[in-house]
Order: structure tokens, then sequence, then C-alpha cells
């Protein structure tokens, strides 16, 4: 499994991937009716809900009246409430070097929002070229070089770099090797042509075991934990 690792041109790159990944504009249109019908509804007593239904979307506005002033709120439910209260991860600063971290972070970022949208085949392909990142980053730490910049054709996969961590005392808890296994499997089932296009379940898994997968390597055992990095 080939490791692609961007260290030319990163400040094109994370600025292109931060601006796909600023707050979005949700614009609706409403008529008079329409208008009229949300204020009525809001202003009622008891204040009732106004629901409009769209092609891809169920809107549904409601008067809290614990809110003051001309605050509102933002309601996560649904897949939208999974991935941001319980699926949300943020690789921490320091473990490896500033570029990589910001390239986990995003990538995993852009994992919950395919997956919010229903793009399970993407999700799954992005855990797995998420492991890989920051694998290749930890292999960099201790041999002094990526894996991609490996002499002659033989480029570590996972495998390989699991390998070599574990002989130079690099070692995860018991039962992450497992994990890693699982997402390189469903990864390579989502980009290799593969006529079975994964689940919703099966894509939920999937994320739940790269955040774990990345918060082990956020925090190795005091005995094989790379030196902490200053960016």
């Amino acid at each position: 499994m080939c490791l692609i690792y961007l260290r030319q041109n990163l400040t094109t790159l994370f600025q292109g991937a931060a601006k796909q990944m600023e707050k979005r504009f949700l614009h609706i249109a409403f008529g008079h009716g329409a208008l009229d019908f949300l204020c009525d509804q809001l202003r009622g007593h008891p204040p009732g809900d106004a629901v409009f239904t769209f092609p891809d979307y169920t809107i549904r506005f409601y008067c809290d009246p614990i809110i003051s002033g001309l605050d509102g709120r933002l309601d996560h439910a649904g897949t939208r409430l999974e991935t941001r209260q319980l699926m949300a991860y943020e690789f921490p600063n320091g473990v490896l070097p500033g570029d990589v971290t910001r390239l986990v972070n995003l990538s995993f970022e852009e994992i919950l929002r395919c997956y919010e949208s229903d793009c399970f085949l993407a999700a799954v392909a992005l855990c797995g070229r998420t492991i890989e990142t920051v694998l290749g980053g930890l292999y960099q730490q201790k041999k002094g070089i990526h894996p991609s910049d490996e002499p002659g054709n033989y480029k570590p996969g996972i495998g390989g770099i699991l390998k070599y961590l574990a002989s130079v005392s690099y070692k995860f808890p018991p039962g992450t090797k497992e994990k890693f296994d699982a997402i390189a499997l469903h990864r390579n089932m989502a980009v290799h042509g593969n006529l079975v296009v994964p689940t919703v379940d099966e894509a939920r898994s999937v994320i739940y075991l790269t955040k774990d997968v990345l918060r082990i390597a956020a925090e190795p055992p005091d005995s094989s934990a790379p030196e902490k990095r200053e960016d």
C-alpha cells in the first residue's frame, strides 16, 4: 500500500483545504406567505414548530424561550449529532510534525463530512489514508526518513511500518494491530474496485476504529513515546 507524503507546496494545500472546511452559508428563501406562517408559529402561545421540506433536507424552526436576545442555536440531530458529539476528534499538536498534524485533522474532518452526506465509500477510503499519514509520520521520527523516500522500489506499507516500529521498541497497546488490519481491509475494499459498497454500519465502525487508533498514536506508552516536537 503506497504512502503519499505531501511535503512540497503544503502552504497551498492547507490554504485550499482550510477554505473547503470554512463554515458554509445556508441560504433559505421564503415567500411572504411562508414568512407569515413562520412568524405566526414561533410567536404562538405556546410557540409552535415550522417545518419546511426541501429535496435534500427537512428544516425545523422552533422557539426556545430560554434563548435570550438575538441569539440562536443550531441543534444537531441524527447523523450530524453523532459526528459532532461522538465521532469528533482532533489530533493534538506536538506529537508529529505540524504539517502532518494539520493534514491528519483536515482528513478526519473530511471523513466526518463524507459520513454526514452518506458518502460511505469516500469516508472509509479516507480512514485508511489518515492512518497511513500518522504511521508515516511516526516512522519518519524514528528512522529519520519517510517511508515514501526509502531507497529502491520497496516502500513499506502499514504492515512494514508497524514491523519497523516494533523493531525499535515502539509498541502499541494489545489489540491495536487488529484495528490497523480492519481499517486497511475496509480501505482496500473501498478503493480497489470491489463491487461491495460499505453500509452505514460498516462506515461507522471504521470511523470509530480510526478515532481509536488516532488516540492511541497521540498517547503512546511512556516507554516508547517519541520525543515531543515544538512547532
